[in-house]
């Protein structure tokens, strides 16, 4: 299957939007757990929030608070956001052809091969 190019910048250029909707939900959530109202602490907690954001069990989760608390996003939007590589993934694997094997006919007529004992020079 070939992929052209445009494809493939529309999905980088996809996932980049995306990426900056999470950083700046979980920025948000982190401000709002700690209650920061410091410019130079806001810096560093947008800095932590770029590395929390591809965690992947934390950065879903302070996504999610972050849109729907401070931003008052539905549950439902929120949850869209941050987890729609996971809703791909389980499709893919839904749908994706299983490897089936195949039982051979012959597999209870095999024989153990037999020791031959050598001649030491």
């Amino acid at each position: 299957m070939k992929i052209s190019f445009n494809w493939i910048l529309l999905t980088l250029g996809f996932y980049f939007v995306i990426s900056i909707f999470q950083i700046t939900a979980v920025t948000d959530s982190l401000l709002f757990i700690f209650n920061i109202n410091n410019t130079f602490f806001e810096g560093v907690t947008f800095i932590v929030s770029i590395f929390l954001t591809f965690t992947p069990v934390i950065g879903p989760v302070l996504g999610i608070l972050g849109a729907t608390l401070v931003w008052g996003w539905n549950i439902l939007f929120a949850v869209l956001l941050f987890f729609w590589p996971y809703f791909f993934l389980l499709l893919g694997m839904f749908f994706s052809p299983a490897k089936k094997t195949k039982k051979k006919k012959n597999e209870e007529q095999i024989v153990d091969a037999e020791i031959v004992d050598e001649e030491k020079f």
